[in-house]
């Protein structure tokens, strides 16, 4: 059964092109948002996430002693959230039955829209300023401020330690002049993790640029199966989870101008992280539209929109890597 343009689009075709987007946009999330803790947010401007300093067990000396008393050290950060829309109007003679067909190109240029935004909101979050304290405008935390600017160094103390693993790096197995992703590179993210004290079934997540995911193949570890279960070369293909990284190959790292930890090279920041480490708060995950516009000549709109926000809530959960 064909449609007829002129006497307008059904609504049962309407319903079933607005179905179809919110159905494949659910079923294929961004690469992002399956690596965070997603958090509903309903009716607020802001949702707020609470935390304690670390407590420590004390040694009971003597008989009936005082009791100990420790001052429990808070703090709280702030997710904010923000509306984004999309909308695109046929003309009332274009070929309406191609462009809306749910089989068209329409379907997932909508849902790579979508998801495209929610990857650049996580990644966006990884090293923002976040706001803190027991109102929602009281103080912030930079990621600087948090050594997310400092070199990871293995000090002595971890309370000192940096989070950036420069492209330069001779820390551990480095050489400071294999300036891509390394193997090497990968054990010192591990030794942050572990040092950080994230357990070891904490799922960690990396996110790096296919030219980062070249570099890999390089590698002898990452290449033979020796080593691996799966076999790259064989299959032509990244692995998805290797030395105990979850792995996400995207485009939106992207190398910038004089970024690195010292400010004199182009590097690009491939981000590592677990789960509990940042959040991103929906309020809407996704909605669609489809309609008529009364003043554009009758044109069919198509009208998408989703609302959320992401923060990071504990900088120990995440760390980055520079790469040429």
């Amino acid at each position: 059964m064909s449609i007829t343009i002129s006497s307008g689009i059904p609504t049962y075709f309407i319903d079933k092109v607005r179905d179809d987007v919110e159905h494949a946009c659910q079923q294929k999330k961004s690469l992002f948002e399956r690596a965070v803790t997603i958090v509903p947010i309903a009716g607020v401007e802001a949702l707020g996430f609470n935390q304690m300093n670390t407590k420590e067990m004390q040694l009971k000396e003597g008989r009936n002693p005082d009791t100990p008393r420790n001052d429990t050290q808070t703090e709280r950060r702030w997710l904010f959230h923000d509306p984004y829309h999309y909308a695109e109007q046929f003309d009332k003679d274009d070929d309406l039955e191609m462009m809306l067909d749910p089989a068209a190109e329409t379907i997932p240029a909508v849902r790579w829209a979508r998801n495209r935004k929610v990857d650049d909101i996580v990644i966006a979050a990884f090293d923002a300023t976040v706001t803190s304290g027991r109102r929602s405008n009281t103080s912030t935390i930079t990621w600087a401020a948090e050594r997310g600017d400092t070199k990871y160094a293995r000090n002595s103390t971890i309370a000192t330690e940096g989070r950036t693993i420069a492209h330069d790096t001779s820390v551990g197995n480095c050489s400071a002049s294999d300036t891509g992703m390394t193997t090497e590179k990968i054990e010192l993210v591990k030794e942050y993790f572990a040092r950080m004290e994230v357990p070891e079934d904490e799922p960690i997540f990396g996110a790096i640029n296919p030219i980062q995911g070249t570099d890999l193949w390089g590698q002898e570890e990452y290449v033979n199966i020796d080593y691996n279960s799966d076999k790259p070369l064989a299959s032509g293909t990244w692995l998805k989870k290797w030395m105990g990284i979850n792995w996400i190959i995207s485009n939106k790292i992207v190398i910038g101008s004089s970024n690195d930890v010292d400010s004199d090279t182009n590097v690009y920041k491939n981000w590592f992280w677990t789960k509990q480490g940042m959040r991103l708060g929906i309020a809407r995950s996704f909605s669609v539209d489809l309609h008529p516009r009364y003043d554009m000549s009758m044109a069919q709109e198509i009208y998408a929109d989703l609302n959320m926000g992401a923060v990071r809530l504990n900088e120990d959960r995440v760390c980055v890597v520079e790469c040429q």
